[in-house]
């Protein structure tokens, strides 16, 4: 990915939690208050003595509500951007695992032992010599724990996935052998 798309993957990540905020910012203020501005100062010819204040509102009111609908095919186009890309990954990642590779995907890295288990292992290191590596790893397992189920509900990854056992481990650097957390879920 380029860093345009990183930027825009991470920031999509937030702003799809907020969905009707972005509708409505994005279809009724940016859109639909632009418009009704515009055309209220066409119209007026851009003069002070044609404006009057019950176009505007009537205006705004007309195009805000018409603008619900272009924020929301405005927010579902670029849903369906973000998700596409996390269903490519994701279908990479199962070609990958089915043929005995290491998959990493965004905090984890995954591996296929023996077609029986799936070793997810955190791809981060949040670890620092003064903070308490016990409370750190099981924040870092609750994290890794919630990234795999993420990828889990996608229905391709579910079906592939059914089969293996799934153990989660927590290293608390990469060249470390030895898992501060290793738990079958």
């Amino acid at each position: 990915m380029t860093t345009r798309e990183e930027k825009f993957y991470k920031k999509w990540e937030e702003q799809r939690k907020k969905k009707w905020l972005y509708i409505f910012l994005h279809g009724t203020v940016y859109w639909g208050l632009f418009m009704a501005i515009s055309l209220f100062l066409w119209n007026s010819d851009f003069k002070v003595e044609n404006m009057h204040i019950s176009d505007l509102i009537g205006r705004i009111i007309v195009f805000g509500i018409g603008g619900i609908p272009i924020g929301i095919m405005n927010f579902n186009q670029l849903d369906k951007k973000y998700l596409n890309r996390d269903i490519a990954d994701i279908l990479d990642g199962i070609k990958a695992l089915k043929a005995g590779k290491v998959w990493k995907y965004d905090n984890l890295i995954i591996s296929n032992i023996n077609n029986e288990t799936l070793v997810v292992r955190n791809k981060l290191f949040w670890f620092d010599k003064s903070e308490d590596i016990n409370e750190k790893s099981n924040e870092c397992f609750d994290a890794v724990l919630n990234d795999y189920q993420q990828i889990n509900k996608e229905p391709k990854f579910q079906e592939f996935s059914k089969n293996y056992n799934v153990r989660i481990q927590i290293f608390e650097v990469l060249d470390n052998e030895t898992p501060l957390i290793d738990k079958a879920i």
